[in-house]
């Protein structure tokens, strides 16, 4: 199976990166990374997601630059974009 690479793009999101990524952990077992692509948050978004993501990057602010950003960074072979508020269940 190919190796999956969950992206998601954030900015500001220090009231929910944390319940979102617990919610993502499971997937973790398996042969998916977790990366979240910060634009410039001005809270502790980045902070809150370094211990429940395997990269946190920073990039310019902007969707587009932010899912750049992530992609670069992933290891995987097919990226999989997700909103921070999108719910993902095994």
């Amino acid at each position: 199976m190919a190796k999956l690479s969950i992206i998601i793009p954030v900015l500001n999101e220090a009231t929910v990166i944390e319940e979102q990524l617990r919610g993502l952990q499971p997937f973790r077992d398996g042969d998916v990374e977790l990366i979240v692509a910060d634009g410039g948050s001005e809270d502790h978004t980045a902070k809150l997601a370094e211990y429940l993501a395997d990269r946190v990057v920073v990039s310019k602010p902007g969707r587009a630059h932010q899912m750049n950003r992530g992609s670069q960074v992933a290891k995987g072979e097919v990226f999989l974009f997700l909103h921070v508020d999108t719910a993902l269940s095994c």
